[in-house]
């Protein structure tokens, strides 16, 4: 049995509006049919053209009173802006949009009607209504702002519709959807604060069960890990914990959150983990990172990647302390001398001889007693904290304070002394980009480190820069931009090191090493961290959720898509600076003969990497899907 379906006037009209170029050839089609003996006739052309001209000013959507709705989670913009208009006349209107934690919201106070097209932006644009074409402001927001938008669209939607991109791609193509049937796709079922069961547990007792409340005094207590399912072994057991001291670390980190870091120190060293063996360790809390507690394995990761001689590594835990769960922790490798560590000679506080090292120094953010101070050419004032050793004797503090004043001269041109005979080319350009890629605007401030080994054979050893430690503040300014371009915080010394015509060489012969053999992979070893972490993000917020600037990561899908996408991002806008780079003359790895050998766009499409080239899109094992 039929049903009958019920049009009202308005929306027949709409139904023309819409499909009004269909309705003028359909006219001419007519009038080519009824011209007398197969003539058409001058005045049947004029008319053809006149309802081409009026078609043409036809507007054919209508933008409802209610709620309307924006999906974030795949295009990760740090404000969203609603922007509609006409293209017959010059107006074009700029809404804000709220975030309610989940999506963001606008309410249309009255239907707005013979509107042309609309689209989303991310960007901080002033709401109101502008004397522009819709056409010409949408450019202009691309073009001249530089911010990221949505495809332009007419796509009819109803009153508490959502619209969702499809990628999370400049001018991304999306889709309404109603809110209901979205939010049953969404991530809604909440953690608990308890053992996920997917991570290793870290089980810390201090002594008394005091509570850990300092930087500077450690407490005494013992813990066991018990790796549950997964591959790694177990350290110590409830019956047999290992023994050791614990104290709080950080600075931000251990005043600005409730949920804080902790460094640990074994009575003997340990390997824990997979790690290799040592006492000192870090139990690294990741409460200021709001992209899924990626961020700092990210780093890690690309300086692997691009062969830093030491790099932290890190492995996902759950911390219960003193019979409490604490959450979701990284058990990460202390930046310290060693020989699994940074591999120099450890020097004696205080001592007197052989002084040339080794070294480990931090380009700090904070002035402290202790230590050495020196200015750039441009005025901006440096302190260096000695890591080891800590404590100097004259002939140490004399010995530091030329090395570091000669390397300032050096790098300001100041002096014959060649640069790179002092500091090490590779190191300092893979440092570099590192920071680059991960758009750290705090990189070459505060744990900054550099380190030297001790002179051997009357040669002078070089410095190095490394190893990469906090990426807190990455992905926190902007994607299109360098790190040493009106920073946040003061980036030492990388402004200038970056003039040099061998720095930049170098450069672009890593970069073109890291576009074609590294960074594929490193996108999957993040698909696997994110997926790994999952539900002990989702406890983590049900731990941490609404305390001191908190980062809610318990939505892991929308944080991993947001972070790849930022990272996209990124190396796409250093594409744009550096293009493919340059072929080392000794790089001889064979590139397989795939449809993406070539330059590529790497994108997350419905949730999976897809490869973009030539205007097609394959996936990541270099499929055909089909034409972008």
């Amino acid at each position: 049995m039929r049903q009958k379906i019920h049009i009202s006037a308005s929306k027949y009209i709409q139904i023309i509006k819409k499909n009004a170029h269909a309705l003028v050839y359909i006219i001419f089609l007519y009038y080519l049919c009824t011209g007398y003996e197969g003539e058409v006739s001058m005045k049947k052309y004029i008319v053809f053209l006149w309802v081409c001209l009026l078609s043409a000013g036809m507007q054919a959507m209508t933008i409802p009173q209610g709620s309307l709705y924006f999906d974030n989670s795949k295009t990760g913009y740090s404000t969203v802006k609603m922007v509609y208009g006409r293209d017959d006349v010059s107006e074009t209107h700029v809404l804000d949009m709220s975030f309610d934690g989940q999506k963001w919201a606008v309410s249309i106070a009255q239907a707005v009607n013979d509107i042309y097209r609309f689209t989303f932006v991310g960007g901080d644009i002033q709401a109101g209504t502008y004397d522009q074409r819709f056409s010409d402001f949408k450019e202009y927001v691309s073009h001249t702002l530089n911010y990221n938008r949505t495809a332009t669209s007419e796509a009819q939607m109803n009153a508490g519709d959502i619209f969702v991109p499809q990628t999370g791609d400049n001018w991304a193509q999306g889709a309404w959807q109603s809110l209901g049937y979205w939010e049953s796709q969404q991530e809604t079922t909440p953690g608990t604060a308890s053992i996920s069961g997917t991570l290793p547990v870290v089980y810390l007792n201090t002594t008394g069960n005091v509570a850990i409340t300092s930087k500077e005094e450690y407490v005494t207590g013992s813990l066991y890990i018990d790796p549950l399912s997964t591959n790694y072994k177990a350290l110590g057991s409830a019956e047999a914990p290992i023994a050791g001291q614990f104290k709080g670390r950080g600075n931000w980190t251990w005043t600005g959150f409730d949920k804080k870091p902790y460094r640990i120190k074994f009575d003997k060293k340990q390997a824990v983990l997979g790690m290799p063996s040592n006492k000192h360790w870090c139990l690294m809390a990741h409460a200021d990172d709001c992209l899924g507690f990626l961020k700092n394995y990210a780093g890690y990761q690309l300086s692997e990647a691009l062969g830093l001689k030491w790099t932290p590594k890190a492995v996902p835990v759950e911390l219960v302390m003193n019979g409490e769960y604490y959450g979701l922790y990284f058990l990460t490798e202390q930046v310290r001398v060693g020989s699994n560590r940074v591999n120099v000679t450890e020097q004696e506080d205080y001592a007197t001889d052989s002084v040339s090292g080794g070294w480990l120094v931090e380009i700090d953010n904070y002035e402290e007693e202790g230590n050495v101070t020196l200015f750039e050419q441009n005025a901006q004032e440096v302190w260096f904290t000695m890591k080891s050793p800590e404590l100097l004797s004259a002939s140490q503090r004399t010995y530091i304070e030329s090395q570091l004043h000669s390397l300032n001269e050096a790098i300001w041109g100041n002096t014959d002394y060649p640069l790179w005979e002092m500091m090490d080319l590779d190191e300092a350009v893979k440092f570099y980009l590192v920071q680059e890629l991960m758009e750290d605007c705090e990189s070459y401030h505060g744990s900054c480190y550099l380190y030297k080994e001790r002179d051997r054979n009357g040669m002078s050893e070089k410095w190095y820069f490394g190893p990469v430690w906090d990426f807190g503040n990455a992905y926190n300014r902007g994607w299109n931009t360098w790190i040493y371009d009106s920073p946040t915080f003061p980036q030492y010394w990388i402004g200038q090191l970056a003039t040099w015509p061998q720095f930049q060489a170098r450069l672009r012969e890593i970069w073109y090493m890291f576009r074609h053999d590294q960074q594929s992979d490193f996108l999957t070893a993040m698909d696997k961290l994110a997926t790994l972490i999952k539900q002990g993000a989702k406890n983590d917020a049900a731990k941490w959720g609404g305390t001191l600037n908190y980062c809610d990561n318990s939505n892991m899908t929308a944080k991993h898509n947001e972070f790849v996408n930022k990272f996209n991002w990124r190396t796409e806008w250093l594409y744009q600076q550096w293009g493919e780079g340059t072929r080392p003359a000794t790089y001889d790895v064979e590139q397989a003969a795939s449809p993406l050998s070539d330059t590529s766009i790497k994108r997350i499409q419905d949730g999976q990497l897809v490869i973009i080239r030539n205007g097609k899109t394959y996936t990541a094992s270099g499929t055909l899907i089909g034409d972008l």
